[in-house]
């Protein structure tokens, strides 16, 4: 498959309308349909079917689109941080995070690296522990920054500064968000929304002693603003960590859980990578004036 069809392919998926797709690829819609057409020969089925509301993607296309976003995104990446040269430092870092305040510490490290080299750019991902380990692993991104509970062996690695602290996202008016903080007892009488990072459940039992198989699972969720939503309509307390959520003036608190919980965020990166020189040159900022001892 060639990148310019992928190309093509994506702008269809983004427009929902080959007409608009065309306009804005400026080449004909003919052209554009032949280029879908010899997709769809090479991808063994229709990628696509018209609909009186635009287009609707198949199995096939909504694989093909996933998969393509990343070899995209992996080539553009690539041809970025070759532009570079000894004189001036070009090109993009890609970094991937769960939801977490550390990332404060990343930021800052890149707001001095571009101080210095301007024409760098950085590009965010933000997904759970799952969603950007395996970005990381095909190659998209640079770093990701995981939170305990992560096994960081297989992964080079800096503790940034810092830890989470773990509590409850709740509403005010609930008799849990009048407290200073929750026990383990309360959130076993409760109905609870639990984040679907690997390895949490563990985590939860390892170190306060909770069950949660034993607890009240209501739902589950990747990123905590949606899990918000529910928490705001009464369904249950969102199990997160503090500072993801400004709930200032709002109807919902973050109360936290005694005894205290608190995890490690960690900077990782694949051990075989070859990073590009803005990765390196923003590794060595982070190294030098954020990476705390690990242990």
């Amino acid at each position: 498959m060639e990148l310019q069809a992928l190309r093509y392919f994506l702008a269809v998926v983004q427009e929902k309308n080959i007409t608009r797709a065309s306009r804005i690829l400026r080449i004909s819609q003919p052209a554009l349909s032949r280029q879908l057409q010899r997709l769809e020969e090479e991808s063994g089925g229709p990628l696509l079917e018209r609909t009186n509301t635009g287009i609707v993607l198949t199995e096939k296309g909504l694989y093909l689109a996933e998969r393509a976003r990343e070899m995209v995104a992996l080539a553009d990446k690539i041809v970025a941080n070759l532009k570079t040269n000894d004189e001036a430092l070009h090109g993009e870092i890609y970094i991937g995070g769960g939801e977490t305040e550390r990332m404060r510490a990343v930021i800052g490290s890149f707001n001095r690296l571009q101080a210095q080299h301007p024409h760098v750019k950085i590009r965010i991902f933000s997904g759970n522990g799952n969603d950007v380990l395996d970005k990381l692993n095909k190659g998209v991104l640079d770093f990701g920054l995981v939170i305990e509970p992560f096994d960081v062996k297989a992964y080079h690695h800096v503790v940034l500064p810092s830890k989470d602290r773990w509590g409850i996202l709740t509403r005010r008016d609930h008799p849990l968000g009048q407290k200073q903080s929750v026990s383990v007892e309360d959130l076993q009488q409760e109905p609870l929304l639990l984040s679907e990072q690997s390895r949490i459940n563990h985590y939860f039992s390892d170190r306060i002693g909770l069950d949660v198989d034993s607890c009240q699972i209501v739902g589950t969720y990747n990123l905590l603003f949606n899990a918000s939503l529910l928490v705001k309509e009464g369904l249950g307390h969102a199990l997160c960590i503090d500072h993801i959520i400004n709930t200032t003036g709002t109807d919902l608190c973050f109360v936290p859980i005694a005894p205290r919980l608190e995890s490690r965020v960690y900077l990782i990166w694949k051990k075989e990578a070859m990073l590009s020189r803005p990765a390196t040159k923003l590794l060595e900022l982070i190294q030098s004036t954020e990476a705390q001892p690990d242990n």
